[in-house]
Order: structure tokens, then sequence, then C-alpha cells
């Protein structure tokens, strides 16, 4: 193979990238794809692909996307909500799911154990059936998603929140499952939920965005600092956007983390040493912050940190390969 037959490993996976990009987007969609692909030259603002224009061929992501949502479908709505029964002193009946998602009054100190995250990942899954009742539109899926959240609305609670590690890592799940709930499977107490979690949820959060390992109320032990506060205003603007309220957009803006908005915005690269999964979710924020706002800050620093990412990005080699054209 001559050097000009050969690529860079980054470039080839970028290359992949857009050509199974390319593949997914039907002919509409790709004609929406090349008009914002322009939109750094015109004043026309990102839109979000619905599901109905993206298609998927690919067995192997068919059967995870498949095998996911039976595993969801399967488990049960008293253990699902048990964790949240448990923290407000309410009966909880049904198994414990375990690991980090059950509830232990007696893990105070014990990092990474049992009860670690209790109930954490409810809001995430609940938006994952909403997305796949977008999809295949399957009636019991629906049926799942209204009936959880009826039943989580009855277990809301101040106290929750005071008894967790992550009060705002887990109102922010809960207000993408919500909000999803609205947009995707048409529910019409989504709002209503959304609101009685929000009255429950504020008073035990941080007045503003609270960096990583910074402590702002009595913590047992250094996880409860962990939490991640500045990850929030992306799920309140959307929110807003769709029709929840004033108060998810103000409360959005309340949690900006702009002193790490204004070193990215002015080039500084701000990410060393931080939380990279969070503080990358952050950017997302900065986006929304933007659409919302206007306020070209915020693109600046969404696109300088999506380099500065790009740029230290990379797949780290097993074996020695070649690509020949």
């Amino acid at each position: 193979m001559s050097p000009a037959q050969s690529i860079s490993r980054r470039r080839f996976l970028q290359s992949a990238a857009l050509a199974s990009a390319a593949t997914l987007l039907s002919s509409r969609s790709s004609a929406a794809l090349s008009s914002l692909h322009n939109a750094g030259a015109t004043s026309t603002p990102l839109e979000e692909f619905d599901y109905a224009d993206v298609s998927l061929d690919s067995p192997l992501h068919e059967q995870q996307l498949r095998e996911t949502h039976s595993v969801l479908m399967e488990l049960s709505d008293d253990s699902l909500l048990k964790p949240f029964r448990q923290m407000v002193g309410q009966k909880a009946p049904g198994d414990d799911i375990g690991g980090w998602y059950a509830y232990d009054p007696h893990n105070e100190n014990y990092l990474f154990q049992r009860g670690f995250a209790p109930g954490s990942t409810f809001g995430q899954w609940i938006s994952a059936l909403s997305r796949s009742y977008a999809i295949d539109r399957s009636p019991k899926t629906r049926e799942k998603v209204l009936r959880l959240n009826r039943a989580y609305a009855k277990a809301i609670g101040g106290d929750f929140y005071e008894n967790t590690r992550f009060p705002a890592y887990t109102y922010d799940k809960l207000v993408c499952g919500l909000i999803d709930s609205h947009k995707y499977v048409g529910d019409p107490d989504a709002f209503k939920i959304l609101d009685a979690t929000t009255k429950a949820a504020l008073p035990h959060l941080p007045p503003k965005a609270i960096e990583h390992g910074q402590r702002w109320r009595s913590n047992p032990d250094v996880s409860y600092t962990w939490d991640e506060s500045y990850t929030m205003p992306e799920n309140l603007f959307l929110a807003y956007h769709r029709g929840a309220g004033d108060q998810y957009r103000a409360t959005a803006i309340q949690y900006l983390n702009d002193t790490f908005y204004d070193r990215l915005a002015q080039g500084q690269n701000d990410l060393a040493g931080r939380h990279a999964y969070s503080h990358v979710n952050c950017l997302s924020s900065a986006m929304q912050a933007y659409l919302t706002q206007g306020d070209e800050k915020y693109l600046r620093a969404a696109k300088n940190g999506f380099d500065m990412v790009l740029a230290q990005s990379y797949a780290k080699p097993t074996a020695r390969t070649s690509t020949t054209a």
C-alpha cells in the first residue's frame, strides 16, 4: 500500500461517521441536512430531525434497540417506583432492582455501592420508552409510560431530593422523561407532573450551577459534591420551548455555567481536569441557550468546546492495522 492510499485512523472514523449519517437519513432529511450544513452563512437556526425523518438499516442496532425496549417493558412498575416511594415514606411493594438504583438508607459512606444513586435513571427510561413509542407506535409502550407517570406522580416529595446524593442529576432526567412523554406519547398530564416535580425539587437544589467537586450542602462524603446542576439548562430550555411554561426558561438561565462558557467563548480550553461526560453535556446547554436567547457567546462556547473535544479525540488502536483504497 502506497502512502497516498493510506489514511489516518481519525480521518477514517470521521468518514465512516459521515457515511453512516448519509445512509440513515431519508432523501427529505438529506436535503434538510444539506441546508443546515451552510447554517453558518445564514440566520436559519438548527432544527431537530423527527423520528419519522430517520431510518436505521443495521440489524445489530435494531437488535440492540429491540432488546433494550424489551428489558424496560418487562421491568415491574412497582420495582421502578420503589426507591421514590421508600424515600418519601410510602409503602413500597415490589422487588428491589438492586445496584445503584436501589435505596439503601445505610449507604452513607460507601462509594459506588448498592444504593449509590437511587431512582436516578427513571427519567431516562421514561424518555427511552417515549422515544421508542415515537418509532413503532406500540400501544403497550404508551400505556406503560402513562401508567408509570401517574404512579410516579403519587410519590413526588421533597424528601426524595433531600435523601439523594444527586438531586440535580435526578431532577434533570425526570424533566427529560416528562417532556418526552408530552412530545412523543402525548401524555396530557406530563406538564402537570413536571410542575409538581419542579416544586418538590427546587428547594433542595443549589441556587446556581455548582461545579463538580464543590460543596454546597452538608455532605456525609465527597460523592455528595458530584452532582451536576450545570447540565440542567438543556432540558429546562426544551421544556420551555415545548410549552411547559416561562418558569423553565428562567430556571434554565439560573443554572447556566457562565464562567465555563465565557472562557470557551474566548477560545480558552477550560476542559482540563473537568468531568468529561457532564461538561460535554454542558455544550448542549450552551446551544439551547443560544437558540433561546440569541446570545452568540453561547454559540461560540459550544463551537469552540466541541472543536476542542474533537481535537483531542482518537480511537485507541489495539493492533497495527492499515486501510487500503
